[in-house]
């Protein structure tokens, strides 16, 4: 081979280690993002605790006969657990009593309220909506499924009937449900 290739050759392969060389510089260089974000939305759906048996309209009760004692009775919440603990105070068939809850979305994440789920404790009929005790039927109404936005209110109803095809037991009955929200993110 002469010397003229051999420099071309050499030229050549000086070229492609260059190219190369610059080539690996630009792929080998270091990217770095430096940020930070914060959330700032917060969960928060409960039932409204201020609205207890001595707010007017929460407990509403409703004399089975004219001139019979009316029936009453209690609210507290546990909203750790999302749940309402209502116990119903009748006397005579027909007597009912109507709670009525409120649902507040303290938060900044909308959401939706759906179905709620029913416990009771001791001799208990429960079915999704309906628990029956003894003569004390609970009918759960569940709050409308509609977006809540913050600070937006829904409701749900229960009503404590002493059923009318009981016979009159002489004295007070007393029944107790656990109403459990169901709340959810809004999609």
């Amino acid at each position: 081979m002469d010397s003229k290739h051999k420099n071309i050759l050499i030229g050549v392969l000086v070229a492609v280690v260059l190219v190369m060389a610059v080539g690996y510089a630009a792929f080998a260089q270091q990217l770095t993002i430096n940020g930070s974000a914060e959330i700032t939305s917060t969960w928060d759906v409960k039932y409204d605790s201020t609205k207890t048996q001595d707010t007017p309209g929460v407990v509403d009760g409703v004399a089975g006969f004219a001139g019979g004692q009316t029936p009453s009775g209690t609210v507290s919440y546990d909203n750790d657990d999302h749940n309402a603990n209502i116990e119903a105070t009748l006397y005579q068939p027909g007597d009912t009593v109507t709670f009525t809850l409120t649902i507040k979305n303290n938060g900044t994440i909308p959401a939706t309220v759906g179905t709620p789920t029913v416990e009771m404790t001791g001799d208990e009929d429960v079915q999704p909506l309906v628990a029956r005790k003894g003569n004390i039927q609970f009918t759960v109404t569940p709050a409308p499924t509609t977006t809540m936005n913050q600070n937006d209110t829904v409701t749900m109803t229960v009503k404590a009937e002493f059923i009318s095809s009981a016979q009159s037991v002489g004295g007070t009955t007393t029944a107790d449900i656990t109403v459990n929200m169901n709340a959810s993110q809004a999609q």
